[in-house]
This record gives structure tokens, sequence and C-alpha cells, in this order.
């Protein structure tokens, strides 16, 4: 997969996610996410077990969130 495509579907997965979070985040609250072809395709309430599910995906598609049930502040 070259450049250019790695960027294009990360940018596609970003954009899903970011449309589709409320829906998301109700159904997988406190928990991490993998995301391929804007498709949940994994969710594990601990950071080592997602690593682990990512072994099976090939990491140039894949996207890993963790669904924050609270909204975050940000200051800059």
């Amino acid at each position: 997969m070259d450049k250019m495509a790695k960027f294009e579907a990360s940018r596609e997965n970003m954009e899903w996610l970011s449309l589709n979070y409320d829906s998301l985040k109700k159904k997988f609250a406190e928990k991490w996410i993998i995301l391929q072809d804007k498709t949940v395709v994994e969710s594990a309430t601990k950071y080592d077990e997602i690593m682990k599910l990512t072994r099976k995906y090939d990491a140039d598609k894949i996207m890993v969130e963790y669904m924050q049930s609270e909204p975050i502040a940000m200051f800059f």
C-alpha cells in the first residue's frame, strides 16, 4: 500500500468516526476499538487486549481509538 492509499484509508476512517462518534460511544463506552474500512472490527476494555487483536489486521488499514464516555476538555 503506497503512502497516498494509507493516508486516504486513515482519512476515511477518521471522517467516519467523527460522523458516528455519538452512537459509537454509547455502544463502546470506555472501550478500545479497531476501525477498518469505516467499520468497528474489534473492541476490548484493556489496551493490551486491543494491541493483541491488532495483529490480525493489516496495520496500514486500521485505526485504534479509545471511546471516551465523557467529553474531554482541551486547552490550548
